[in-house]
């Protein structure tokens, strides 16, 4: 299948191909074949070329195309938001996660993998203020990373906010990493990648006045897409900003135009979809069924960012590398097999066993004390006093568990050492961690104006249980709906302080 993103049409047996196209996107592409691979550079899969002369004059562009074994079974790698920017040791924090990245792979070796990029590889504003753009960042992903081809889809940051529309914002990333939107197969998967960030407001200012939405180009040319995949296979769509996320109440909503995302919902009636984005630097997973999907097999994975709080709370902190709702910076490993598919998030530097993480609340508590140099607005002041309200000196006896990759499949147990089970209640939560990690320090400034940026958000995702008495050892088991199980003999009292979790 070849396509210039509006048009689509197919190489004959001899891999022979016409396509009538007005050049609007300047690029022409494939969707890489089952058992195939193309031509890279560096890690850049070359399924796409650029044109170079107007519409009125016709012009060749050829792909090489390899036959490959195992593609049946794999894994592939989801990579949310990186934000290279060279600012807050961002460099040397991303070395960490390559080289947590390579010796996962090393340990891997003799299976086939792929890694596709959720967005914000880069940071628009820093293009400029720091000169490191999009040609840096695959410089930067080319000395580090080898011996794997990483797709990629495009965030809101990879558009230059000095542009005036949408089209022209893109330039950089078209001509440098890949189309807006195109599709491949792996094995028995066809991959989707979408652009639902929409710049046409864009007014040359870092307002960066976009929309999460779908373009009608974009749904006209995956209607097309689709009349090819048969709807027994699955179907992995990548986008950078979610489509859905969930409430405080376990509902969910939609976190995108709905009009769009109502006719993307229509195109997918009957085929078995999984949603990968990013955007929330956060970490959670919408079922397949929910409501706002109108039942639909459709689930979708939120990942959090591989530079976690925008690299901020390691630069804070070192060894303490976490997202706005506590799940450790890191990825999502895809284990592929024919059709049938399984997942799990890994921490960068941290292995798979760690899923969870635990907080004794009679330990953990916050208070003016904590920011002795903080002043400022009262809008600033009022702004902390969240976490003072929700972690008050007390002795209650709660647990909090925070489970990053919990979905509602997913089993949690909490038991006494006699063996009582206790009740697990799912609350909405500040992650205590990140508030001492990254938001005490940021909030501990003179003269603020405001609210600091990046600092601790109130998410799913957590469970609270009220244990005995003060000293009772309790032990967690969180089971996922692969069988995996991961548990902790959580001695109490059990100290809180940045050093007592250090990674």
């Amino acid at each position: 299948m070849v396509s210039d993103g509006i048009e689509v049409t197919t190489t004959d047996e001899n891999g022979v191909y016409n396509l009538k196209s007005n050049k609007h996107y300047g690029y022409v592409f494939i969707s890489v074949p089952s058992g195939y691979e193309v031509e890279a550079d560096g890690v850049l899969p070359r399924m796409y070329r650029l044109t170079t002369a107007d519409n009125t004059k016709a012009e060749r562009a050829d792909f090489r195309l390899t036959q490959v074994d195992g593609q049946d079974t794999y894994k592939v790698f989801f990579l949310g938001d990186m934000h290279l920017a060279n600012r807050t040791d961002d460099a040397a924090q991303f070395r960490q996660f390559t080289a947590d990245f390579n010796n996962y792979r090393n340990s891997c070796s003799g299976q086939k993998m792929y890694a596709i990029t959720l967005g914000d590889m880069t940071w628009d504003l820093y293009w400029y203020d720091n000169k490191y753009e999009i040609a840096d960042y695959i410089k930067t992903i080319n000395e580090q990373v080898k011996d794997i081809q990483i797709f990629h889809t495009m965030g809101n940051h990879d558009y230059d906010y000095k542009a005036f529309n949408d089209f022209d914002a893109a330039l950089q990333y078209r001509t440098h990493l890949a189309p807006g939107y195109y599709s491949f197969n792996i094995g028995k998967v066809h991959y989707i990648v979408l652009d639902d960030i929409d710049c046409d407001g864009y007014d040359g200012t870092t307002a960066r006045l976009y929309t999460k939405n779908l373009s009608d180009d974009q749904l006209t040319w995956l209607a097309k897409d689709l009349a090819y995949v048969n709807k027994s296979t699955p179907v992995i769509i990548t986008a950078h900003a979610p489509f859905f996320r969930p409430t405080e109440t376990g509902s969910y909503k939609y976190d995108h135009d709905a009009a769009s995302t109502d006719r993307l919902l229509s195109l997918l009636d009957g085929y078995k979809v999984h949603f990968v984005t990013g955007h929330t630097h956060m970490n959670y997973n919408v079922p397949a069924g929910h409501q706002v999907s109108g039942g639909r097999d459709i689930m979708e994975h939120n990942v959090a960012a591989i530079c976690a709080s925008w690299w901020w709370s390691g630069h804070l902190t070192p060894g303490l590398h976490l997202s706005t709702d506590g799940t450790p910076g890191g990825y999502a490993i895809w284990d592929i097999n024919g059709t049938d598919i399984k997942w799990i998030y890994k921490g960068t530097n941290l292995n798979e066993d760690v899923q969870f993480r635990s907080y004794d609340l009679n330990q953990v508590r916050f208070s003016l004390n904590d920011v002795p140099d903080m002043s400022g607005t009262t809008t600033a002041t009022n702004a902390f006093n969240k976490y003072i309200q929700a972690y008050p000196a007390n002795s209650n006896n709660e647990v909090l568990i925070n489970v990053w990759n919990w979905n509602p499949s997913w089993t949690i147990t909490v038991t006494t050492e006699s063996g009582q089970t206790l009740t697990c209640t799912p609350v909405g939560a500040y992650d205590p961690l990140h508030i001492a990690a990254l938001t005490v320090k940021r909030f501990n400034k003179a003269n603020l104006k405001s609210a600091p940026s990046f600092i601790t958000e109130l998410f799913v995702h957590f469970f609270k249980v009220k244990a005995p008495d003060a000293t009772s050892t309790l032990n967690i088991t969180v089971k996922d709906e692969f069988g995996h199980t991961w548990t902790e003999e959580m001695k109490r009292p059990k100290a809180f302080s940045t050093d007592a979790y250090m990674q």
